[in-house]
C-alpha cells in the first residue's frame, strides 16, 4: 500500500491509503518472498548458535519405563523380604501344628492325654486357627525354591539395580552433554568438537527416507575430513534437525532447506493473485 495523508478512524481502510495490487510474477513480488525467506531463515537458526536438548518424547518414555522398573523393583523386594519369608514361616507353622492334632487325637484314642499333651493340643489348635483366620479358607503353601532368587535377580538387580539407572542416565546424559552449533559453523558434541573446515560434507542418505529402518530415518551423519562420521540424532535430540539442516544446506543447497527440509516440498507453489475487478 502507499499512503497519500493521514490515518483515519478504526474500523476500516486509513482514508488516503490506495491499495495496489502486485501480481505473483512482477520484481516487487519476487523480491518480497526472497527478503521473507531470509528473514525466516535468519530466524529459524542459520545465523545463530543452535542448542539441542532432549526430545519431551523421550525423556518421558524413559522415566515412564525407569518409574515401572522401580516399582517391580519395590514388588520384588517386598515379596523377597516379607511376603516370601512370612510365608514360608507360617506354612512350616502350619504343617508342623496340624501334625501335633493328628498325632495327639490319635494317641487320644488308645489312652488318656497328659495335661501336657492336652496343652500341646491345645496350643496347636490355637496356632491353626489364628493361621487360618489370616489366610481365610486358603491353606498357606511353602513356597517354591526358586521363588526367592526370581525377586531377588530378576526384580530387585534385574529392575531395579541395572533397570531404572539404564532408562535414567540416558536423560542425565542428554541434558548435562547437549550438541551446539556456533553462528561460525562449528559443531559441539559430547565426543568431542569439530570446526567447520573439518566438516566436509553430510550423510542425508537416511534422512526421512522412506525405506529401510524407521528409526535411522530420524538420523544424519556428519562427514569429517579424517574420514569418520559423527552420527546427528534427531529422535532423542530436539533441535537437531536445525544442526542438520544447517549442515545440509551448507552442502547441498539446492537439495536442502536449512530447517532440514527437501526442496522441493518445502517450496509449494503460491497461488497467482486475483486480478483485481475492472473499474467503471
Amino acid at each position: 500500500m502507499v499512503r497519500n495523508g493521514s490515518r483515519t478512524s478504526r474500523g476500516g481502510p486509513p482514508r488516503g491509503w490506495t491499495p495496489i495490487a502486485i501480481h505473483a510474477d512482477t520484481p516487487a513480488h519476487k523480491a518480497g518472498v526472497s527478503a521473507l525467506k531470509n528473514l525466516q531463515g535468519d530466524t529459524l537458526g542459520e545465523a545463530m548458535p543452535i542448542v539441542t536438548s532432549i526430545q519431551p518424547f523421550t525423556m518421558w518414555r524413559n522415566l515412564g519405563f525407569a518409574g515401572l522398573c522401580l516399582v517391580f523393583a519395590l514388588w520384588g523386594w517386598y515379596d523377597y523380604s516379607v511376603k516370601i519369608p512370612t510365608l514360608e514361616r507360617d506354612s512350616g507353622a502350619y504343617e508342623d501344628a496340624k501334625k501335633v492334632v493328628a498325632d495327639l487325637t490319635t494317641a487320644a484314642e488308645a489312652r488318656p492325654l497328659s495335661s501336657e499333651e492336652v496343652a500341646q493340643v491345645e496350643q496347636a489348635t490355637a496356632v491353626l486357627d489364628e493361621i487360618k483366620e489370616r489366610y481365610g479358607s486358603a491353606v498357606p503353601a511353602k513356597p517354591a525354591a526358586y521363588d526367592r532368587p526370581v525377586q531377588l535377580w530378576l526384580y530387585i538387580v534385574g529392575c531395579g539395580v541395572l533397570g531404572v539407572p539404564m532408562f535414567v542416565w540416558p536423560v542425565i546424559r542428554t541434558l548435562r552433554k547437549p550438541y551446539r552449533m556456533d553462528d561460525d559453523g562449528t559443531l559441539h558434541t559430547p565426543h568431542g568438537t569439530y570446526r567447520p573446515e573439518q566438516i566436509v560434507d553430510i550423510d542425508m542418505s537416511r534422512w526421512c527416507s522412506t525405506t529401510g529402518d524407521r528409526r535411522s530415518t530420524w538420523t544424519a551423519k556428519a562427514a569429517l575430513a579424517d574420514g569418520r562420521k559423527v552420527l546427528l540424532d534427531d529422535h532423542d535430540h530436539r533441535n537437531m534437525h536445525l544442526i542438520i539442516g544447517r549442515l545440509a544446506h551448507r552442502f547441498h543447497p539446492e537439495t536442502w532447506t536449512p530447517q532440514a527440509k527437501r526442496v522441493e516440498a518445502a517450496a509449494s507453489p503460491a497461488p497467482a493473485a486475483a486480478d483485481p475487478p475492472p473499474t467503471v
